[in-house]
């Protein structure tokens, strides 16, 4: 992934700004007595604009944190599925595939979703040839996936880390004062920036030009 430095992006709603003829007005209102004012603003939004592109993007677009090979908290073979968890701040899943299986998950059921509980079945669960990835209740920062199912679960017995072929997401960010620039998908820069002009727009009341950036961030 490419980062997207914070003044970068300050440089560029601004630029959005000027295009239709805000930025000064804006700058000089109640809210915002100064440049600085307008830029913390941006600042702050900027991991937001962020996260809601990268869970409405077509999955295609999206460049994930890779954790093939771990760390993991839990690795775990049972009754044919394969459990492991982990500590992130886990947003989207990019990809998920086993060693046995040709088939590459893209999207992640919630345990207590009617195709999540069918998972409990073993006559009906995910199979190598049509495999299911359920995310389980867990704690927050805490991630707990069950994958249904290896086809072989033996070879793997003593390291169901090497089960996982490909394991990526996309973390969810959030703002800090000391944070620079934040990671991006390249393919989606544009449509963050104007998704973020979007936000800095609401903020200030001006709900039509934000609907308009709005539409520009759709993918």
């Amino acid at each position: 992934m490419k980062q997207l430095s914070v003044a970068d992006a300050i440089q560029a709603v601004r630029k959005n700004l000027d295009e239709i003829g805000l930025n000064e007005s804006i700058m000089y209102t109640e809210e915002s007595t100064d440049n600085d004012s307008l830029d913390g603003i941006i600042a702050r939004t900027l991991p937001e604009a962020i996260n809601l592109i990268n869970k409405t993007a077509p999955v295609t677009l999206l460049e994930g944190t890779d954790l093939t090979g771990g760390p993991f908290d839990e690795a775990d073979i049972q009754d044919g599925s394969l459990v492991f968890s982990f500590t992130a701040d886990f947003l989207r899943l990019v990809a998920f595939q086993a060693a046995d299986s040709p088939i590459v998950i893209t999207d992640v059921l919630d345990e207590a979703s009617a195709e999540g509980r069918k998972q409990l079945n073993r006559y009906i669960r995910g199979t190598f040839d049509r495999p299911r990835l359920v995310a389980e209740q867990g704690q927050k920062g805490m991630y707990r996936f069950r994958y249904y199912s290896l086809r072989d679960s033996a070879p793997y017995a003593n390291n169901p880390v090497k089960a996982i072929k490909r394991f990526s997401f996309v973390r969810e960010l959030f703002y800090a004062d000391d944070t620079e620039s934040y990671p991006v998908p390249e393919a989606l820069r544009q449509n963050i920036l104007d998704e973020l002009t979007a936000l800095v727009l609401a903020i200030y009341g001006e709900n039509d030009k934000a609907n308009y950036f709005a539409e520009k961030a759709k993918i």
